[in-house]
């Protein structure tokens, strides 16, 4: 339900505790429904810095007291994390001489090397799978310390170039593959590379765990490597996706390697977990409580996008049945919550389904405003947010983009002109976009709606964004009215991104 209050749209939602309140995306803030905060809003302006508190004087005289005061302390949280006004039209052109000095300042984030495209698994949900239309198979291609060489030279070389506008920022090199623990010999001679020569990065690797012996797991630890590790909960939900080339169940394998690097002290290794129609939600929860787990770092659904058929497997039952699963994890998520104001008994997994959308709905439009300049609509960031490098030296705009869309090679560096033309020709597509009304909370990017000929169309792809954004607004502030702390929480990262951000 929508409905008009100073010249703006503004949608409808109720939380779990039947609270009523609205989102308007033209201001991006959300406003608990009552008659005093309409008659605050009435008399202010949301886009003022700073907010004319004789108006509210003047209001408790003909309402509730206490109302307005509370009203008026919402309206002054929410507006230090709102984002600011986009411009509306879909850029025609996007000059080159204008990308460079913004990657220069606001992209770089993160080099990011696909050391092999070889792995030693067959996950039956990888995008690499023939689930996958327009993503590349495995194959046994490495990447050589040449390219490695020359793709770590470059983003050093990016990076000091950019300490003009940017002297804060620190060097971040992940990993990728395929399995990249297949290449290992390549990932030591990178880091003796760097330590030699720049001195010390910051080192990630996303792993399937199986081949994290103790020999490696001391290298790594050693390096201070931060490691996150496929894991799809217990026994039988893990093995029933996560297999060997010769379809044997991989869970023994990883959880004995685990062990051994979590007896060896090391701290800074986290569970990855895929969820699909079939997921035991339940079970997986349990499973994240015990002790000789690693703490998860993240629960999302199987990757849906152009071209994926891995969901045509399962029916509408199915799909159903599993809707039930999360509803009744969210309740209890939401019970739990209430209990820890009196009772501070964690549940891990609950936490990385569910507070993640609170932190999505209340942080996406932040975490990439500065890319609203060059990237008005969606949430996508600009390429060159990360240095995605493949075996061949190829540059992506990051390790879930196709190879359809390169931004430079490791030889001749980033192609701006390049990076110009796919904003361009990804916003030509992006024709729903200025209608839209959840515009600054949509978390669709490139990775939504590239295929091999060039992107989809947004009337296509985003058929029911605004219900489905609704949806997962109400559930995030559920989350906020029951534990306002994890509102603060967000706040505190709110202003740690903004002084990074230069």
């Amino acid at each position: 339900m929508q409905y008009e209050l100073w010249g703006k749209i503004m949608l409808e939602f109720e939380t779990a505790q039947g609270n009523k309140y609205a989102w308007c995306d033209d201001v991006g803030l959300i406003i608990p429904e009552s008659l005093e905060m309409r008659a605050i809003l009435n008399q202010i302006n949301l886009q003022d810095p700073v907010l004319d508190e004789s108006i509210l004087k003047t209001l408790m005289k003909s309402y509730n007291e206490d109302e307005i005061k509370y009203c008026y302390k919402w309206i002054k949280k929410w507006r230090k994390i709102m984002p600011k006004q986009n411009a509306l039209k879909i850029p025609q052109e996007i000059p080159a001489e204008s990308i460079k000095p913004f990657v220069l300042r606001h992209c770089l984030r993160q080099l990011i090397l696909d050391v092999t495209e070889d792995c030693n698994f067959r996950c039956k949900y990888c995008t690499f799978s023939e689930y996958y239309e327009f993503t590349r198979g495995y194959s046994k291609r490495h990447m050589n310390f040449e390219v490695a060489k020359k793709a770590i030279d470059l983003y050093a070389n990016l990076l000091k170039e950019g300490r003009r506008f940017n002297p804060w920022r620190e060097h971040y090199i992940g990993f990728f593959g395929g399995e990249p623990l297949l290449n290992f010999d390549l990932i030591k001679e990178c880091v003796n590379y760097i330590e030699s020569r720049y001195g010390k990065w910051h080192y990630s690797m996303t792993t399937n765990g199986s081949l994290l012996d103790e020999e490696k797991g001391e290298w790594l630890l050693d390096h201070k490597f931060s490691i996150l590790v496929s894991l799809d909960g217990p026994e039988e939900e893990h093995n029933r996706n996560r297999v060997f080339c010769d379809g044997r169940g991989t869970f023994n394998q990883i959880m004995k390697n685990l062990a051994t690097m979590l007896e060896m002290g090391y701290k800074d290794i986290r569970a990855i977990t895929v969820l699909d129609p079939k997921s035991d939600i339940s079970e997986i929860e349990k499973f994240f409580q015990r002790n000789d787990v690693p703490p998860i770092s993240r629960a999302t659904n199987v990757t849906k996008m152009e071209g994926c058929k891995y969901y045509d497997q399962f029916s509408k039952e199915d799909q159903q049945f599993f809707l039930h699963r999360v509803e009744t994890a969210r309740t209890r998520y939401m019970d739990r919550i209430s209990n820890n104001l009196k009772n501070n008994k964690k549940n891990p997994f609950s936490d990385a389904l569910f507070y993640r959308i609170l932190i999505s709905m209340l942080l996406g439009p932040i975490t990439l405003q500065s890319s609203k300049s060059l990237a008005p609509f969606t949430g996508t960031c600009v390429p060159g947010l990360k240095i995605f490098v493949d075996v061949e030296g190829n540059i992506h705009a990051c390790e879930r983009i196709l190879t359809n869309f390169p931004i430079g090679n490791v030889y001749d560096g980033l192609n701006y002109h390049r990076i110009g033309e796919i904003l361009k020709d990804y916003f030509h597509h992006m024709e729903r976009c200025p209608s839209c009304r959840v515009r600054k909370l949509c978390n669709k990017c490139f990775h939504d709606f590239c295929t091999d000929q060039g992107f989809s169309s947004s009337n296509n792809v985003c058929q029911e964004i605004e219900s489905s954004t609704l949806k997962s607004l109400s559930e995030a502030v559920s989350i906020a009215e029951i534990d306002s702390k994890l509102v603060d929480r967000a706040d505190i990262k709110y202003e740690s991104l903004m002084k990074w951000r230069v």
